[in-house]
């Protein structure tokens, strides 16, 4: 379990009585229950729910409970039941008191079906019901939220749910499925646990059902551990011919895997009168109930903000996924690119940089945005820049009043509200830009697109046609094809009519309905697009490009190809504009390495910041009347200002293909050209 649930009552709290929460700078640790205010400390119901939510947040969570309790007690329809019965449900899961966790869940479910914590409330509900015995439960609301869940990490979470479920009602064969499933579909932490539950779960299968697994995934997971269980089942019987067997057959085809010497003990045990069995290779004790309830206890407190400069006048806060699986080392980037940016730029003490992890969970970011809004001294927060942490952080800084400057490409996240900014070249920027080039300084008038058809391909497919028909120009070509096949053949004949005359001549130019052609799309698929273009007899294209092409085996293999090919990047260390040369060289200086996009971002956020700050800004509503006036910010990445929506205004940098070299095309300018 690695999902976090909002804090509620904080964000309601804080709205109310800002000033009673503890300092955010303080670095000493948390208090001791002995340090936090008595509820007899202050009047009536209200002062145990104040109690509840301090000690909550000082990570004293059997204190919290007890208050909540008490609180619910004395009022047991209080004016913001739902928040309060999140936040109860919350601290008896991290303290371990499950009963009292799933009480206060499936109060909230049923009293509030469609209530804003619902919806993170009834996964954290089976999780519960497991950790507390209720295996069957755990089963029964896992299957149905499985029938709707549509989001792949949720529906992973939900599939080691049900499979660690079924494991604990001795279901092992199912159980092995749902778990492959969830592994399937997942990474980090849900991944590991899922891998150890389907090893579980193949320990417990008899030798048909292990045969058919083996025959099932062959050299994948997990095959070649079925097949060391099917030796270890035959050396246990004393077979030495079937262990020999499936010894054999393991050392023919994953001879380089870690289980290798475990199946050569086994041969060699069988062979060996009176030798004992060597010990399973897997972990035996497994046990998804201990499991589930350790992943959710929390014995310390919860992360609070570390210093990394010291605070002035004012604060950034900067909240990032700095230890999540597959997004920390981008969040380490933009951290470092924001320190160079109030180092170099803000005045010595004025401005201090306060760091706060969100651990990869979207409800640890909104309840560390409204921790932040706590702290007079925090004027913006820059972050987070992952899809959900950036929606729930937005919401949370948006009723806070607290300007946010989010690192993500998430769709619509400006909308939230005025105080809500974004700086990152999402998808819809990249297709703006390459139609603008293509269309105002090329002259093409006929435009072709061919792109995944995903979740990404489609909406920058509608992005690149308003762009072109906004500017008079015509998308006469559109196609698709599925992202999950290795084959572009059928697609790239239907886009190109299918009339190749074969002439395999790089002076022959079949015709075609369009004069450029959008790729957006990894340089991985663009690689094998690309030639069956030219076997199509489409020799002399305009191709449009995206930032995924940036990488030197694309130019080997297919620079041929995309000769003047038009791509769009945030940041090139090809530019000569002094600000993004200052910036490379400034963060080569500072941490031995050359940037990526996040750190430039990062830079650029503190940029907009310590602009509005010398601008005069001295409070949250100026910084965010200031980011919003649409002064040009010289940043890395280019010049650049918020629109009155808050989305990023720059028309970015431009890169060629030259010979088997990028080269740069166009500098970044502000704005819509």
């Amino acid at each position: 379990m690695t999902r976090r649930f909002l804090s509620p009552i904080l964000i309601l709290f804080i709205l109310v009585c800002a000033g009673c929460l503890p300092a955010l700078t303080n670095t000493g640790g948390p208090p001791s229950s002995a340090n936090l205010p008595a509820p007899d400390q202050a009047s009536g119901s209200q002062g145990l729910l104040e109690a509840a939510e301090t000690a909550y947040n000082h990570g004293q969570y059997r204190e919290a409970v007890d208050n909540y309790k008490r609180y619910l007690q004395n009022e047991p329809q209080p004016p913001r039941l739902e928040s309060v019965l999140a936040g109860f449900g919350l601290a008896a899961e991290k303290a371990g008191q499950f009963q009292d966790a799933a009480g206060a869940y499936e109060r909230l479910i049923t009293e509030f079906p469609a209530g804003q914590f619902t919806a993170e409330a009834r996964p954290r509900l089976a999780e519960v019901y497991l950790a507390s015995g209720n295996a069957a439960g755990a089963a029964a609301l896992a299957t149905e939220l499985l029938a709707t869940e549509t989001a792949p990490a949720r529906q992973a979470q939900l599939r080691l749910t049900l499979a660690q479920s079924q494991w604990a009602t001795a279901n092992y064969q199912e159980a092995a499925g749902n778990y492959l499933s969830a592994w399937r579909g997942s990474t980090g932490q849900v991944q590991a646990e899922a891998q150890e539950g389907v090893l579980a779960s193949l320990t417990r299968l008899g030798q048909s059902d292990l045969e058919a697994v083996q025959r099932q995934y062959g050299q994948n997971f997990p095959g070649p551990e079925a097949t060391y269980l099917l030796a270890r089942l035959a050396a246990q019987a004393g077979d030495v011919a079937r262990t020999t067997e499936q010894a054999d057959y393991f050392n023919q085809y994953f001879s380089q895997n870690p289980l290798q010497p475990h199946v050569a003990a086994l041969l060699q045990t069988v062979k060996t009168p009176g030798a004992a069995l060597p010990p399973l290779a897997f972990n035996a004790e497994y046990n998804p109930q201990t499991a589930a309830a350790a992943s959710m206890v929390e014995t310390s407190a919860p992360a609070t903000m570390g210093q990394i400069s010291t605070i002035g006048d004012y604060s950034i806060a900067v909240i990032l996924p700095m230890s999540a699986d597959g997004a920390s080392k981008y969040a380490q980037e933009a951290v470092s690119g924001l320190k160079l940016a109030v180092n170099t730029f803000a005045g010595a003490g004025s401005l201090g940089l306060t760091l706060m992890d969100t651990k990869g969970s979207p409800e640890e970011a909104a309840r560390l945005v409204a921790q932040a809004a706590a702290d007079p001294k925090v004027l913006a927060v820059v972050g987070p820049f992952l899809s959900r942490e950036s929606a729930l952080a937005a919401e949370a800084a948006e009723r806070a009043g607290l300007p946010l400057i989010a690192i993500s490409q998430r769709a619509d996240l400006t909308r939230i509200g005025p105080h809500i900014f974004r700086l990152f070249l999402t998808p819809r920027h990249q297709a703006e830009a390459v139609a603008r080039y293509a269309v105002r300084t090329q002259g093409h008038q006929a435009l072709g697109i061919l792109y995944p058809e995903d979740n990404f391909g489609r909406p920058i497919r509608g992005f690149f046609e308003a762009e072109v028909q906004r500017l008079g120009a015509q998308l006469t070509v559109a196609d698709s094809y599925d992202p999950q096949s290795a084959d572009f053949s059928e697609a790239v004949a239907r886009l190109t009519g299918g009339k190749a005359a074969r002439q395999v001549s790089s002076s022959y130019q079949a015709h075609t309905d369009f004069t450029a052609l959008y790729l957006p799309d990894s340089a991985a698929a663009v690689s094998q697009i690309l030639p069956l273009m030219a076997f199509h007899d489409v020799t002399k294209m305009q191709y449009l490009g995206s930032p995924l092409w940036l990488n030197q085996e694309f130019l080997t293999s297919s620079s041929r190809y995309v000769q003047g090919a038009v791509i769009p990047v945030a940041v090139s260390d090809l530019s000569q504009r002094e600000e993004t040369r200052r910036f490379i060289a400034g963060f080569q200086s500072a941490y031995g390495h050359a940037p990526d996009q996040f750190a430039a971002y990062g830079y650029d956020a503190g940029l907009a910041v310590i602009k509005a700050l010398g601008g005069g800004a001295a409070s949250r509503g100026e910084v965010r009347q200031a980011l919003a006036q649409g002064t040009p910010v010289p940043g890395a990445t280019g010049p650049f200002s918020f629109g009155r929506d808050g989305e990023y205004l720059v028309d970015p940098t431009l890169l060629t293909v030259k010979d088997r070299a990028f080269v740069l095309l166009r500098e970044p300018a502000h704005g819509v050209q």
